[in-house]
C-alpha cells in the first residue's frame, strides 16, 4: 500500500514534470501578462535602495508581456467581453477576463488534461502575478469558500501567522474556471472568432488571394458525454492470418464534428463550425465557406478551395463557381465522369515532372527521383449532378442540359509509385486545366490542413481535452484551441515582420521573438511591484543594489549603475 509520505514525493515529482513540460511549450507557443512593465521606473528605484516585494526567476513568463501587447495593438483584447456569460447568481471577486487568461494558459502550456492546470499555472506565482493577483492572493485565494473554518486562514491576512511552510492555494479553483468556461454561448464563441479572424485579415496576414482549404474532423468522446451525437462506421479493415480474408469490424464512435476552412499560406483558420458527430459532411460545407468569405471582407478574397471527396455536392459546387471559386475535389470511382475522364485520357493534355528527392541522414543519405504525369481534360458532361439543383430525377428529363466540368487524371505520381494497384485519382475542377499539373499541386496542399491543423490539435494542443465532459465544454474548448493556435501562430509572423523592419533601420520597439527562452533568459529574473513588473539580469539588479560583478557577461569589462540606468531610459538629472 502506498505511504502518504511516498504519494506527497511520487505527486511532487509528477507536479514537476507537469511545470517542466508546460514551460516548454509556453516557449515555444507564448502566451501573456495583465501587469504593467516599468522598466525604468523600478530600476530607478532599485539604484535609490528601495525595497522589493516580490523576486522570481524569469522561467517562461518572458513572452507574456509582448503576445499581450500584440493582441492589444490590434484590438482582439477588446472582443474578450463577448464571451462572458455573465450567468454568475452571486457575484464574484474573480473578473471574466482573468479566467479566459488563466484557461488561454492552460492551452499554450500544453496541459494534456484540464486538472494540471492547478499544480502548473494556478498555483505558478509569476504566471498569477501576470496575471494580476498578489501574493497573498496565490498563497491564500480569493475566496474563503472550501476553507475549513477550523484553520482560520483569511483574506486579509488576520488570524493564523502564515509563515511560508503552508502549501499555495492558488487564486482561484479550477473547478470555477470549468464553470465560467462551460458557460460561454455558442453564439457568443462564434462571434468572438469570427471578429478575431476579421481582426487578422485587416492587418494583412492573410495574403489577398487565398487559396484556402475545406476538411472536417471528428472531435471523439466517450458515451458519457453529455450532448455528444454517435455515429455506426466501419473501422480500417484487419487483414487476418487465417485464410487471408480482411473482415469489416463496424464500431459506434461518439463525440462532435469540426468544419475547417484554412490558409495553408499563412496557417491559420478563417472560419470554422461545430456540430455532433453525424452531421455529414456537405451539410454545413457552403454554411462554414460563406463564414470565411464574410471574415476575410474586403482585405482578401477566397480564390480557389480544395476538399475531399466527402464534400462532393453538385450544388455546393455549382455554388463556388457563382462566386467566382475554383474547386479541386477528388472523383468517386463509381461516377459516370470518372468514367468518362478516364477513357478520354489519349486525347488530353499531357504534362509530366521529375524532381529529386533526398532520403536518409549522414553515411546513409541518398536521393530519389520523383515523377509526376497527369493529364488535363476540358469540358466533360458526364457530370449531371454538377448544377444549382445537384442531383436528382431532373437529370433524367429531355430538356436537361448538363453543366460542363474539366477533369485532371493523374496517371503517376510519388503516391502511385508506392501503391501501384490503388484507383487511378481523377480531380473534378472548374478551373483552366491547360497546366494540369497546376491543378494536381492544388489539391495536393490538401493534406496540411490534416497534418498541420488537425493532427497537432489533437496530439499537441488536446483539443479533445476539455474542462468538462459536456458539449457546452467541448464547444468552448474547440473554439478557444483553434483560436489560440491562430493568435499564437500570428504573433509569431507580426514578431518576424517587425524584426525585419528594425534590420533596415524602423524602430519598432519589439524585441525579436525568443525560440528557446529558457537558453537566453535563464540569467534573467521578473521583480513585481504592485501592479508593475520589470524584467532585468541578474547581474543589473546586483550592480543597480551596489555591488560589484567582474564578468557580468562572462568577460571582464566595466558596467556601472549609471549604465544600467541610461540602457532603461532613466533621467540622470
Amino acid at each position: 500500500m502506498t505511504t502518504p509520505l511516498l504519494y506527497v514525493i511520487v505527486s511532487g515529482m509528477k507536479d514537476k514534470e507537469l511545470r517542466s513540460k508546460a514551460s516548454q511549450n509556453i516557449a515555444n507557443r507564448l502566451t501573456w501578462c495583465t501587469s504593467n512593465r516599468d522598466q525604468a521606473g523600478i530600476t530607478k528605484d532599485l539604484a535609490e535602495g528601495k525595497d522589493i516585494q516580490e523576486i522570481y526567476g524569469l522561467g517562461e513568463a518572458s513572452l507574456f508581456d509582448e503576445f499581450f501587447y500584440f493582441l492589444d495593438e490590434i484590438g482582439v483584447t477588446r472582443l474578450f467581453g463577448i464571451l462572458d456569460p455573465k450567468s454568475n447568481k452571486r457575484e464574484s471577486n474573480i473578473n471574466f477576463y482573468v479566467v479566459m487568461l488563466i484557461y488561454m494558459m492552460r492551452i499554450v502550456s500544453g496541459l494534456a488534461f484540464f486538472w494540471h492546470t492547478e499544480p502548473v499555472i494556478l498555483k505558478s506565482q509569476s504566471l498569477m502575478r501576470l496575471a494580476g493577483f498578489n501574493g497573498r492572493q496565490i498563497r491564500k485565494g480569493t475566496s474563503a469558500r472550501g476553507v475549513k473554518k477550523t484553520s482560520a486562514i483569511t483574506l486579509d491576512g488576520e488570524g493564523a501567522e502564515d509563515d511560508g511552510s503552508k502549501p499555495i492555494r492558488g487564486p482561484i479553483y479550477a473547478g470555477s474556471i470549468a464553470t465560467y468556461i462551460e458557460a460561454i454561448m455558442a453564439h457568443a464563441l462564434e462571434r468572438f472568432f469570427n471578429g478575431v479572424i476579421h481582426i487578422l485579415a485587416s492587418h494583412s496576414f492573410f495574403p489577398k488571394e487565398v487559396h484556402a482549404l475545406l476538411d472536417a474532423s471528428e472531435i471523439q468522446t466517450t458515451q458519457s458525454c453529455e450532448g455528444s451525437g454517435k455515429v455506426r462506421k466501419e473501422k480500417a479493415p484487419e487483414l487476418r492470418n487465417r485464410k487471408n480474408r480482411v473482415r469489416k469490424v463496424m464500431e459506434t464512435v461518439f463525440g462532435f464534428k469540426i468544419w475547417v476552412v484554412w490558409d495553408p499560406n499563412s496557417r491559420i483558420p478563417i472560419a470554422i463550425r461545430f456540430a455532433t458527430i453525424e452531421v455529414h459532411d456537405t451539410q454545413l460545407a457552403r454554411e462554414v465557406v460563406q463564414q470565411a468569405i464574410n471574415n476575410l471582407g474586403e482585405s482578401a478574397r477566397i480564390a480557389s478551395l480544395a476538399f475531399d471527396r466527402g464534400f462532393i455536392d453538385g450544388s455546393f459546387m455549382w455554388w463556388l463557381n457563382e462566386n467566382g471559386i475554383e474547386f479541386y475535389v477528388p472523383a468517386k470511382t463509381s461516377m459516370n465522369v470518372y468514367e468518362d475522364a478516364l477513357s478520354l485520357v489519349g486525347t488530353g493534355i499531357y504534362q509530366n515532372r521529375e524532381k529529386k528527392r533526398p532520403i536518409g541522414s549522414g553515411k546513409n543519405r541518398t536521393t530519389v527521383m520523383d515523377r509526376w504525369e497527369v493529364v488535363g481534360i476540358k469540358g466533360l458532361t458526364s457530370a449531371g449532378f454538377y448544377g444549382e439543383l445537384g442531383s436528382g430525377s431532373h437529370e433524367n428529363g429531355n430538356d436537361f442540359i448538363p453543366n460542363p466540368i474539366n477533369a485532371m487524371v493523374v496517371l503517376h505520381d510519388p503516391y502511385k509509385e508506392n501503391n501501384p494497384n490503388s484507383d487511378t485519382m481523377v480531380i473534378l475542377t472548374n478551373a483552366p486545366v491547360k497546366k494540369p499539373l497546376g491543378v494536381y499541386d492544388r489539391y495536393d496542399a490538401r493534406s496540411e490542413i490534416e497534418n498541420s491543423m488537425f493532427r497537432k490539435a489533437k496530439q499537441s494542443w488536446f483539443i479533445e481535452r476539455p474542462a468538462k465532459n459536456t458539449l457546452a465544454a467541448f464547444r468552448s474548448h474547440v473554439y478557444l484551441t483553434i483560436i489560440t493556435m491562430a493568435l499564437t501562430r500570428a504573433f509569431r509572423d507580426w514578431m518576424d515582420a517587425n524584426d525585419d523592419r528594425e534590420s533596415q533601420g524602423v524602430e519598432t520597439g519589439i524585441r525579436r521573438f525568443r525560440e528557446k527562452v529558457k537558453q537566453e533568459n535563464g540569467n534573467k529574473l521578473i521583480i513585481f511591484d504592485e501592479d508593475r513588473y520589470a524584467i532585468l539580469d541578474a547581474y543589473e539588479i546586483l550592480i543597480l543594489c551596489n555591488r560589484n560583478v567582474a564578468k557580468p557577461r562572462g568577460l571582464v569589462e566595466k558596467i556601472t549603475k549609471e549604465d544600467i540606468l541610461r540602457k532603461y531610459g532613466v533621467s540622470m538629472e
